[in-house]
């Protein structure tokens, strides 16, 4: 079928305006009135590639990994603070708070020459050394017995780790425009999945010798009483090496432990995110950019720190709307929230996660293709203004009427923009990796945005909780000026989701 051939030839277009007399190719006619050429140029440009799905599902099985780890230590720490410290009962908050800073400050200073050194040696090494360090991580964090120690084992995971954006470099680069939103709504399940995980290990398996004395009878479970939830954890990360070293191919080309392609299922889609070119798109299906990694000097433009700044924007609001949304519900209601029973908030937030990861799975790659990837991020930031507008007004709703069906009504609207909120993160991504100068600086591109977007995360959670302490306080607008002060910031945020390109680009580009 010359017609079939034509249109997969990268050089039909041109070819079909020379000069030189040539054969008339046979063009064949379909129902619809497209010749041959354009029924399967079209087919190929709509085609959804299906995901690869062992190497995404290595992917996820580490980002578990390390929701898990994360959030294993909640359930006890506070014990495990008190203890260490001497029983010094009223500074625990002080201690965990030093703890978190400093850890997150190593992950600020260590996350960029992580990212950088993957698009030089490649991605897999990376991963590796970040899981080996979080299983040495949890084993000593598991047998330190004074707090220093407990620091020390928290920074040895940051320090060494830069896989939350090694792997979405790499989702970038084993997914094309027509699957890039499914693969990438992906890594909010493992997420919400890994962190009750971890939190119900934590609680269930702390201090065995009191709940399984018969099993955990020796001294050495008195002396080590949450040894064993961070030992679980931790062969759970030395499961994650196994498989990582075992069963995941290296993408990039050159690296240590680069395979030959011919071994990778997925060769044939096109780069990531479809060109504004269907020509140029089709002609280079099936390349891959050769160009080396560029100097970080070059990340710093306009391109680039437009869709970053996005991603530092709503990882910022988002810090924002988790630090005090659980102070809102459980506060009194005369100081500005709804004063539900610790239960309660727990079942809220429980459900919202459950939701919310099935959520982003079905919802976020059908979106995008229907809408397109800026509205629904442009929507997704929106989202904050009911999201922090509702709380206030629930507070009124209970002062005036008492707590009645409506609060249940406008809280249930709340976290329904919660969740076209988090639908942002997906795009984002997208606009991120897009952005990338070649799929040899995708390391480098998104260890640049969670270096700034760790800065957001350590900052911002801080900033709202004292204003929203000192707008209770003195009573600045009746204790709601911290909605307002995030309400303008949101629509900031809205402004600069409207800088964004209106099309994603092929990295190739």
């Amino acid at each position: 079928m010359p017609g079939l051939f034509a249109a997969l030839s990268p050089r039909s277009h041109s070819s079909s305006r020379a000069t030189t007399p040539s054969p008339t190719p046979t063009v064949y006619r379909t129902n619809n009135g497209a010749t041959g050429d354009e029924e399967s140029i079209a087919k190929l440009k709509h085609a959804h590639t299906p995901l690869p799905a062992a190497q995404i599902s290595i992917l996820l099985l580490l980002r578990f990994c390390e929701a898990a780890s994360a959030f294993v230590i909640f359930p006890f720490l506070n014990e495990l603070l008190t203890s260490v410290t001497g029983g010094d009962k009223a500074n625990v908050g002080y201690y965990a708070g030093v703890m978190e800073s400093i850890r997150q400050l190593v992950s600020f200073a260590t996350v960029m020459i992580w990212s950088r050194l993957s698009d030089h040696i490649g991605r897999k090494p990376i991963l590796l050394l970040g899981m080996s360090a979080l299983a040495l991580s949890m084993l000593s964090f598991g047998l330190s017995r004074v707090f220093w120690a407990l620091v020390v084992s928290r920074c040895i995971f940051t320090a060494f780790n830069s896989n939350a954006g090694v792997i979405k470099g790499i989702i970038g680069e084993i997914t094309d425009h027509t699957n890039s939103a499914d693969a990438f709504a992906l890594l909010h399940v493992p997420w919400a999945i890994g962190s009750s995980f971890g939190a119900l290990i934590g609680g269930w398996l702390a201090r065995p010798h009191d709940h399984f004395p018969k099993v955990f009878s020796s001294q050495f479970w008195i002396s080590y009483p949450y040894f064993l939830p961070c030992f679980v954890l931790s062969l759970t990360a030395v499961f994650g090496v196994l498989l990582t070293a075992g069963f995941f191919n290296e993408t990039v080309k050159g690296g240590y432990l680069y395979k030959n392609p011919n071994s990778r299922g997925n060769e044939d889609s096109e780069p990531l995110l479809e060109s504004s070119n269907p020509t140029h798109s089709l002609a280079t299906l099936g390349t891959t950019s050769k160009e080396d990694p560029v100097p970080l000097k070059d990340l710093l433009n306009l391109k680039i720190l437009i869709p970053v700044m996005n991603y530092v924007c709503l990882a910022s609001l988002h810090a924002s709307s988790n630090a005090i949304q659980p102070l809102f519900l459980a506060m009194p209601v005369n100081i500005g929230g709804l004063e539900l029973p610790p239960r309660d908030v727990g079942y809220i937030l429980g459900t919202y996660g459950f939701v919310s990861s099935i959520f982003q799975t079905l919802m976020l790659g059908r979106l995008v293709r229907r809408f397109g990837v800026k509205a629904i991020f442009v929507t997704s930031i929106s989202a904050f203004l009911p999201v922090y507008a509702f709380s206030p007004l629930m507070n009124v709703i209970v002062r005036k009427m008492g707590f009645s069906y409506v609060v249940w009504v406008v809280l249930g609207c709340q976290l329904s923009a919660s969740l076209v909120m988090e639908l942002g993160y997906g795009c984002v991504y997208m606009f991120i990796t897009s952005a990338a100068p070649n799929k040899r600086s995708l390391g480098a591109t998104h260890g640049l945005a969670q270096t700034l977007v760790s800065i957001g995360r350590i900052v911002t959670p801080a900033m709202t909780n004292s204003l929203l302490s000192f707008s209770i306080k003195h009573h600045v607008l009746g204790g709601y000026a911290v909605y307002l002060a995030l309400l303008v910031l949101t629509l900031g945020g809205v402004w600069l989701a409207s800088r964004l390109p209106q099309r994603l680009k092929s990295i190739n580009d």
